[in-house]
This record gives C-alpha cells, structure tokens and sequence, in this order.
C-alpha cells in the first residue's frame, strides 16, 4: 500500500479543518438571520391591533392635568402597548406641580393602570402681587389673582413663588404648617402673618402669638386644646411655649 506523501497528508487535514470552520460559520449566520427574523416577527406582531391598548384606567385625579399628560404621552387607546413607557410616563405625570406621586402599570395584553396621588391644598400664601395655593409640605400647586376661599392663608409678603417650587422661607413654611395642624376644627379660616418678633394668627376669632417659626405643630396643637376649652370673647391665647400655653382674658370694664 502506497503511503501518501507527508505534505499530502498536511494539506488534507488543512482543508478539513477549513471545512468546518466554514460549516460553523454558516450555522452561527443563519442562527443570527433566523433570530433577527424571529425578532422582527414578534415586533411586527406588537404592533397589530391585537396588541394595542384597550383600556387605560386612571384614579385619583381632581386638581392635577394628568388626563391631559397621558394623552400627551400616547398613553390612550389604540397605541401599541409596548409603546407605553413606564419611566418616562411615570416622570411627565410627576412634572405637574399638583402630583405628588405616580404610579403606571401594564398589564398584557392592552390594559394599562394609572395611580395619582395628588397633594392637598391647605393654604393661600401672598407671593407679590398675587397669591399661591400650598400644600402641607410646602409645595406650590397653583397662581391665584385673590385668597382662595375656606382656606387659611399666609399674609406675610414674600419672594415671587411659582407652582413647582418648594417653599423655602422659614417664616412662611412654618405658618403653612400651623394651618395644617389646626386644619379643619375651626368654623373659620386661620390667617398668619409676623410682626417682626415673630408669627401672630388668628384662628377662630381669637389672636394667637405663635412666636419664633419652630415647633409650630405643638403650637397649633396646643391652640386646639385651648379652644376646646371654651374661651371669652377677645381672649388672647399665647403658645410660644406650647407646653405651657397662656390666654389673656379681657377684663370687664367697670362702671364709674
């Protein structure tokens, strides 16, 4: 028997190896095409009716433009699901000064939540030659050219406020959250403003000194204890140290 020739032998396994290497590269190119026609197939599937939304249910909106947002982000009807963004929604929603948080969830296929929780108005504050609403946390929701009605209100002057911002004066931040704090017990709205040495209120008829802008919610705390108590007309209730508040009662005139 003929032996081949040792460059021979070379050769024939050279080109064997050669061989398989292109059979791997032609397995790995059309796994790669079956792939990418597989993924074109299902993205073109996301995209049929069959796969649009359906239904967009939304709760929790009063004040906010959040109805408005959403369609402004394709959040309706019809769009593809998969176009729903969950992070970008969730951030325009969140940019009204009204909303406080949000929360949007997808639900394959065609169905999509909205959540909205919205801050509470508490206060009117006088900013220039207008008026803001506020929230409890110092949030500021809304312009307004007048005082809104049943609410309490700040009526010290301070810095141009715009909604989205925060509140960031001491004085005003503390009068917002006296009125929190006394909220809804009154009959009458509560007003705060400062005489220079620190806040005065009046709530429900009676003067209050606040003093300095700290603690202001066991002051309002206190006040409310002291009015359930049943005061004189004229009283004056003073709570800069609101564990031991004092009330000045007026005294009687008397006749000559």
């Amino acid at each position: 028997m003929t032996v081949p020739p040792m460059n021979a032998r070379i050769e024939e396994r050279r080109l064997g190896v050669s061989e398989d290497n292109a059979r791997r590269r032609l397995r790995r190119l059309v796994l790669f095409a079956a792939l990418v026609g597989l993924g074109a197939l299902v993205a073109w599937l996301l995209q049929r009716p069959v796969f649009a939304v359906r239904e967009v249910v939304v709760r929790g909106v009063e004040k906010s433009t959040a109805f408005a947002r959403l369609e402004a982000s394709d959040v309706v009807a019809g769009v593809p699901t998969l176009s729903v963004k969950v992070d970008a929604v969730q951030a325009e929603l969140e940019s009204d000064p009204w909303i406080k948080d949000s929360r949007v969830v997808v639900q394959w296929p065609g169905h999509v939540e909205v959540d909205v929780i919205e801050y509470v108005a508490i206060a009117s504050v006088q900013t220039g030659s207008t008026w803001v609403l506020v929230s409890g946390e110092g949030s500021v929701l809304e312009t307004l050219n007048e005082r809104a009605p049943g609410l309490g209100s700040v009526t010290m002057l301070t810095e141009q406020l715009r909604p989205g911002q925060q509140v960031t004066d001491v004085n005003v931040a503390g009068a917002v959250l006296f009125i929190g704090r006394i909220g809804d017990r009154i009959s009458a709205p509560t007003v705060v403003w400062t005489d220079g040495d620190g806040l005065i209120a009046t709530v429900d008829g009676y003067r209050v000194r606040i003093g300095p802008a700290v603690d202001v919610e066991a002051k309002a705390a206190a006040v409310v204890a002291v009015l359930a108590d049943g005061l004189p007309e004229g009283s004056i209730i003073d709570v800069v140290s609101p564990t031991r508040p004092a009330v000045a009662i007026p005294q009687p005139e008397v006749e000559e």
